[in-house]
């Protein structure tokens, strides 16, 4: 478990987490299956993260829930801890994990999926666009600029 405080990120991690630190109408969650001991050590304390410790406005973990991301219960507990209840469709996920996109969906969220290898979305466990991302990404560097043009900002 050590190794999570010393985990490297993408080279694109930097400058995504300053533009959304500078970005006024972005409130950024870390949103996690893990445990909040073990996140919170690694933000804190991994070298390639430690400096954007306060670009997030909380560590959210599923501990509380006692239930694992894709169940709708964690979506809705984070709704709950960002003030975001009722307003399911305002709130944005960005993750590279297919489930993660279907959960979110499934919820009324939008959601960015980050597309490394360029492979495209093949996931077909839930059928139509509540299946799919919101969003299309191949970098972190891309996030803020695709969230705008989707919301026509």
């Amino acid at each position: 478990m050590q190794s999570y405080d010393s985990l490297s990120t993408f080279p694109d991690v930097a400058s995504c987490l300053s533009a959304i630190n500078n970005a006024p109408d972005v409130t950024a969650y870390v949103f996690s299956n893990g445990t909040y001991d073990m996140v919170a050590s690694s933000i804190r304390n991994s070298p390639d993260l430690m400096h954007f410790a306060p670009v997030f406005k909380e560590v959210v973990v599923v501990e509380e829930v006692k239930r694992f991301k894709p169940d709708p219960a964690v979506y809705r507990y984070l709704c709950k801890k960002a003030g975001k209840e009722g307003r399911e469709g305002d709130v944005w996920l960005v993750t590279g994990n297919p489930f993660d996109v279907v959960g979110a969906r499934a919820m009324g969220w939008k959601a960015v999926w980050v597309d490394r290898a360029g492979n495209g979305w093949v996931d077909s466990c839930v059928e139509g666009e509540a299946g799919r991302p919101s969003v299309i990404v191949r970098s972190l560097k891309q996030v803020l600029t695709a969230v705008s043009e989707y919301r026509g900002t």
